[in-house]
């Protein structure tokens, strides 16, 4: 195509013509054949998923972020390099460097592509289709697999908080960053707590305090209760934060059936009578007990002097926190299980509202740590 042939292009970030990996989707907004040097693509990488790691050796690249948080690995030879990417972040990628670009949470991570094209350089494929399906190609030949290692639990990204879309309506989905604060990607998770006032989110900073909820009180709360309850958050020996000064007492009755909730209603007034036991406020709420194994309530540890989760008072730093990781990753693979998700979501619906509630009706919905249980979704808000 010679330089007159070519004609100015206008789009849409979102509409983009996508080819799908299998691991992951590019979607075109300007191909090569459009252009004399350039090519420009959305990159969707689904949650917890990775761009498989490749090079190229015809063309340098530009990754600007737009949502989600990502890990983007870079070598050649005995160099490597690690970037720990957000939206806004912008990661140039120099000829020759093999690199991959893994989701480090349970939301996609998209980035814009842009291709620059070398002179005297052979492209890898005239047409921008014709060299995806080449890469296509290379990374069957090699197995799409995960590059990166698994974060930490020292990598403050896996304790962002973990909030999740789920969208039923046909077409293609964007992930959406419900958490882009710099103090809840960067920061020591002990020194901020996130709070909201009408319609604005801010982070606050807080001093650390100690936890004043022992193994004994947890008993003493497990004594007066026919049902299972944990304490969970601030005050939870498994919590990667610690309590601040106005920290509550988090105490969640688990139900595991509708049948259970009346009863659970009548444990949150005994629970409220042990107030004057207690040196912070108390904040018992009901559960639904499948709920405990999401990512966000990986602190909830089980009350009471004959119960396996007994140990954690007594463990040391290392394995507490070993645990903290273990129940984390192991909640990101409940999560990113749709089907069993829409199953929680629908059962949960049906325990609040009714089995007679309408579900179909629902066409999206998300997980969020910032949440009520169902002492208010069965009274309804005061």
């Amino acid at each position: 195509m010679s330089p007159r042939d070519l004609r100015p292009l206008k789009g849409r970030l979102e509409h983009g013509e996508p080819f799908d990996f299998g691991s992951h989707a590019n979607d075109f907004l300007v191909r090569r054949e459009e252009a004399r040097g350039t090519e420009v693509f959305v990159v969707r990488v689904p949650g917890r998923g990775a761009v498989p790691p490749h090079v190229h050796t015809d063309m340098e690249q530009t990754f600007v972020f737009t949502s989600g948080a990502a890990t983007a690995v870079l070598a050649r030879e005995d160099e490597r390099v690690e970037f720990a990417c957000r939206p806004g972040d912008v990661v140039f990628v120099p000829i020759g460097w093999r690199h991959s670009v893994a989701a480090s949470s349970l939301e996609e991570v998209t980035y814009i592509t842009v291709n620059a094209f070398v002179d005297g350089v052979e492209r890898e494929g005239d047409t921008a289709i014709e060299h995806a399906q080449r890469a296509e190609d290379g990374f069957r030949e090699r197995g799409v697999e995960r590059f990166l290692d698994e974060p930490a639990l020292a990598n403050v990204d896996l304790h962002r908080t973990v909030e999740t879309a789920f969208r039923l309506t046909p077409g293609q989905v964007w992930g959406q960053d419900f958490s882009a604060f710099d103090a809840t990607l960067r920061t020591d998770p002990s020194a901020y707590r996130v709070n909201r006032v009408g319609p604005f989110e801010f982070v606050e900073r807080v001093e650390a305090s100690a936890r004043v909820f022992t193994r004994e009180l947890g008993d003493l709360v497990a004594s007066v209760s026919v049902l299972p309850v944990f304490v969970e958050g601030s005050q939870s020996p498994l919590s990667v934060k610690h309590p601040y000064a106005h920290s509550d007492i988090d105490l969640l009755v688990a139900v595991s059936s509708a049948e259970e909730i009346p009863t659970a209603h009548k444990v949150l007034d005994q629970l409220r009578q042990l107030q004057g036991h207690f040196a912070a406020s108390l904040a018992p709420g009901i559960v639904h007990r499948d709920w405990l194994g999401l990512p966000a309530l990986y602190s909830a540890v089980e009350l009471g002097p004959d119960v396996r989760d007994r140990q954690w008072w007594q463990a040391s730093a290392e394995d507490r926190l070993a645990e903290a990781h273990r129940r984390i990753q192991a909640g990101l693979e409940l999560a990113a299980d749709t089907e069993r998700m829409r199953r929680l979501f629908e059962e949960s619906l049906s325990w609040a509202r009714g089995a007679d509630f309408d579900v179909s009706a629902v066409t999206e919905w998300r997980l969020t740590p910032r949440w009520w249980g169902y002492d208010v979704a069965y009274r309804g808000p005061e």
